[in-house]
């Protein structure tokens, strides 16, 4: 009796204890369940807030980068009105507006060029010329490390003469400047009288004079500094008593001889001569430069006692010459006075 009692017991006891478990076991499950809810609810909440900030994000993304765009292209055409309101190139000589200097014979010349672009530099191109025309090889530059601004020291070496530096800038729009700087050599005033030229008269009296050396040259001696020669004296049928520069046509078939005659030269000077009714004795530089002033050629011709001849020799060097006396024998010589300012 008292083990049925116990065993009853027993089973009541744990017939309790597994509704508790079984209650344990719903509450587990409900757990559970709850977190696995609260936990997907979160993690959508989470991947809503992600797609959002995401969402938020490539917006962002996409006004910065039309800004960026609109940007560039406003600096672009801004850069590009600049640039076709830019200024053509300006080109200063030792770094003012200087257009000219002296010095003196056989001595050089450095000259400092400054370019100015805005628009930025294409080519720069220099050359040297004397003032007859007769031009040195030029000097092209296309590689710029600032295109905006270019500066270059040239140097001129042994200048006997009056040189002409020219410089050209073209900038990338393909507008060009140019600019030309002279270098003169000095001289001082000079006076020669009563020198004698004779014509055809190829080892005895000579035909070629050059006023750098002050000096009547025979024609051997003429070829050797052809370079200084800057009138010669002939008479013909056709033109008289004449003076004309060793680059006249004319000089080259009267002075023909096979070994020195001026077709054998290799230089041939332009001097320009005029025909002045200034005073030989008082006229200023001033009225030789004016009386030369788009005037003469490279030979004055029929000339006459008495008559006075404005020149200018290729080196820029002005002055007088007065015919005071023609020789006898077809005009075989001439004697004139020569004036250099």
């Amino acid at each position: 009796m008292f083990s049925h009692n116990l065993r009853t017991a027993f089973n009541k006891k744990n017939s309790k204890i597994g509704i508790v478990d079984k209650i344990l076991a719903k509450l587990l499950q409900f757990n559970l369940f709850c977190s696995i809810f609260v936990a997907s609810k979160v993690l959508r909440f989470w991947q809503q807030q992600n797609y959002l900030i995401i969402l938020s994000l490539e917006k962002i993304m996409k006004k910065f980068f039309y800004f960026v765009i609109a940007t560039v292209v406003a600096m672009c055409l801004g850069n590009a009105s600049c640039t076709r309101n830019a200024a053509a190139p300006t080109i200063l000589f030792d770094g003012t507006n200087a257009t000219e200097a002296i010095v003196e014979s056989g001595s050089s010349k450095e000259v400092l060029v400054t370019i100015n672009a805005p628009a930025k530099l294409k080519e720069v191109k220099y050359f040297k010329k004397r003032v007859n025309g007769e031009e040195i090889p030029s000097k092209y530059i296309t590689s710029f490390s600032n295109p905006k601004k270019f500066e270059s020291a040239i140097t001129l070496n042994d200048i006997t003469s009056d040189i002409v530096l020219v410089v050209e800038a073209t900038d990338r729009r393909n507008r060009t400047t140019t600019a030309e700087f002279l270098v003169k050599t000095s001289r001082q005033p000079t006076s020669q009288s009563n020198l004698l030229l004779g014509f055809n008269m190829l080892n005895t009296l000579g035909s070629s004079y050059s006023v750098s050396q002050s000096k009547v040259l025979l024609l051997p001696e003429a070829k050797e500094a052809q370079k200084d020669v800057d009138f010669m004296f002939f008479y013909g049928k056709i033109n008289g008593v004449t003076v004309a520069a060793p680059g006249d046509e004319v000089v080259t078939r009267v002075f023909n001889n096979t070994s020195y005659g001026v077709q054998t030269w290799g230089n041939h000077n332009k001097t320009r001569f005029v025909k002045v009714s200034l005073d030989y004795a008082t006229a200023s530089a001033a009225d030789i430069a004016k009386a030369l002033e788009g005037a003469g050629g490279t030979m004055v011709n029929h000339l006459s006692n008495n008559d006075v001849v404005a020149f200018q020799t290729v080196s820029g060097q002005i002055g007088l010459i007065k015919v005071f006396n023609i020789g006898p024998n077809s005009a075989s010589t001439l004697n004139v006075n020569v004036r250099t300012i």
